[in-house]
């Protein structure tokens, strides 16, 4: 593995939060409220079907909506979907999950 391919995964420039929620219990919720209270500079993409935005972050209702590949994405979904997920995150090129 390359540094940049390191990089990008210890400091990305953007990332995507798969299951993003409003909801304070779940797991989703917490990466958002993280990375947002943590001060992450860098485009945050809450990937949501059931939400419009999460923590005030517009969200957008499936992968292949995402306005440019994320440099990381953050899976926080029931396990069952997790191998499509990584599927369509490799499909469009997000090297890091």
């Amino acid at each position: 593995m390359s540094v940049k391919r390191i990089s990008q995964f210890f400091s990305p420039r953007s990332v995507a939060v798969i299951g993003a929620s409003n909801n304070p219990s779940r797991a989703g919720y917490i990466v958002m409220r993280n990375l947002l209270q943590g001060g992450f500079k860098g485009p945050i993409m809450p990937v949501s079907p059931k939400h419009n935005a999460v923590h005030g972050v517009l969200a957008y209702p499936n992968i292949d909506s995402l306005p440019h590949t994320p440099d990381l994405a953050v899976i926080c979904t029931n396990k069952t979907t997790i191998n499509s997920i990584i599927e369509q995150l490799g499909k469009r090129g997000c090297q890091h999950a």
